[in-house]
C-alpha cells in the first residue's frame, strides 16, 4: 500500500523539477513532473515488470520501467492521463529493440523513488504523428515505435492462429490510408484486433484510426505496421484535432471501405481463386510472427548486444 509520503498533494514542487532534456545518469535525486501516458505489464524470461510512457509539460517523453518488486507501491499509484511529480530514480542509456520514445535515457524505479500527485490538468496526449511518405521511405528506424493515424481503407475478418505453444492469437489485417491517399498495409494481433474489427462492423461511414507506440517491420521484403505487444495503444475515431482535420479532407464518396479474402486461406479457395490472386482486394498473409529471438523482443527496458 501507498505511504500517506507517496501520495500526499503535492506544494510548489513544480520550482524545484526538471524537464527530462537535463536529465542525466550522473545522479538520482532528480525531481520530475510528467504525465502518464502508457503503462503495461511486461513479461521477459518469466520476469515480469511494469512500463511506462511518461511526458513532461513541454512535450518530452522518456521511457520508464519498475520491477517487480515496486509494481504495488509505486507502479500501481502512476494513474494513465494524470500528473504526478517523481523524485528518487536511476537514470540509464536507453537501448534494444521496439523502443517507445527517442529519449537517449530511460527511467528505472528503486527504493527510495517517492510518487506525490499533482494537481495539474491537461488533456494532451503529445503525439508525435509519423507520415506515410516517411514510413513508406523505407529510411525510419525500426528499433522505434511510431505514432501513425489514418482511415481504415480495406478490412479482413478475425483469424485465430495456432502459436507455437498451442496458444492461439487473433490476427487482423487491414490497411491505412492518409489524406493523401498513400496506404499502409497492417497486421494487429491480440484485443487490438477484435476491437478494431468491431468497430468498423458498428460505424457507420469512415472509421479512423490511431495507433501509438507501433512497431515498424517486414514481410516478404515490404514494410508493414503492427502491434508491439502490449506495448501498443490503438484509438478509434479519437476525439483530436489531428483527426478532425484528417475528416475534412477525405471525400468519403471516393474512399470507401471493403473486405478482402487472403489468398492462402485452403488449398479448395486457391483452386478456386487460380489465376484472380493478382484481383483488387486480395494479398497475401502476413508471416505468423516475425522471426525473433526472445532477446530481439526486449524493449528499450534493457541494454543489450543482439
Amino acid at each position: 500500500m501507498a505511504t500517506k509520503m507517496q501520495i500526499q498533494t503535492s506544494k510548489d514542487l513544480n520550482d524545484q523539477s526538471v524537464v527530462f532534456g537535463d536529465l542525466k545518469p550522473w545522479k538520482n535525486t532528480w525531481l520530475v513532473h510528467v504525465k502518464v501516458l502508457h503503462a503495461w505489464k511486461q513479461y521477459i524470461q518469466s520476469v515480469e515488470t511494469m512500463e511506462f510512457v511518461l511526458a513532461d509539460e513541454t512535450g518530452q517523453k522518456i521511457h520508464a520501467t519498475c520491477k517487480r518488486t515496486y509494481i504495488e507501491s509505486k507502479g500501481r499509484i502512476l494513474t494513465v492521463g494524470a500528473w504526478h511529480y517523481l523524485r528518487n530514480f536511476q537514470i540509464t542509456p536507453a537501448g534494444g529493440a521496439y523502443r517507445t520514445t527517442d529519449n537517449t535515457w530511460k527511467m528505472v524505479f528503486n527504493q527510495n523513488t517517492v510518487i506525490t500527485r499533482s494537481n495539474h490538468v491537461n488533456d494532451e496526449l503529445y503525439l508525435n504523428l509519423t507520415d506515410f511518405q516517411s514510413v513508406l521511405s523505407g529510411t525510419l528506424d525500426e528499433n522505434f515505435l511510431i505514432d501513425v493515424l489514418g482511415q481504415v481503407m480495406d478490412c479482413a475478418d478475425v483469424e485465430n492462429i495456432q502459436c507455437t505453444g498451442g496458444k492461439q492469437r487473433k490476427k487482423l489485417e487491414f490497411t491505412l490510408s492518409d489524406i493523401n491517399d498513400l496506404r499502409l498495409p497492417y497486421c494487429i494481433w491480440g484485443n487490438l484486433a477484435e476491437k478494431l474489427h468491431s468497430a468498423i462492423n458498428q460505424e457507420a461511414g469512415m472509421v479512423t484510426t490511431l495507433l501509438r507506440f507501433a512497431k515498424l517491420g517486414r514481410f516478404r521484403g515490404e514494410l508493414q505496421i503492427s502491434n508491439a505487444f502490449d506495448a501498443s495503444q490503438m484509438i478509434i475515431n479519437p476525439s483530436i484535432a489531428e483527426a478532425e482535420a484528417f475528416k475534412e479532407l477525405i471525400n468519403d464518396d471516393d474512399k470507401t471501405l471493403t473486405s478482402f479474402q487472403s489468398n492462402e486461406d485452403s488449398q479448395e479457395d486457391n483452386n478456386k481463386q487460380g489465376d484472380q490472386s493478382e484481383k483488387r482486394g486480395q494479398r497475401d498473409k502476413w508471416l505468423l510472427f516475425p522471426t525473433k529471438s526472445i532477446q530481439e523482443m526486449i524493449t528499450s527496458t534493457q541494454v543489450s548486444s543482439y
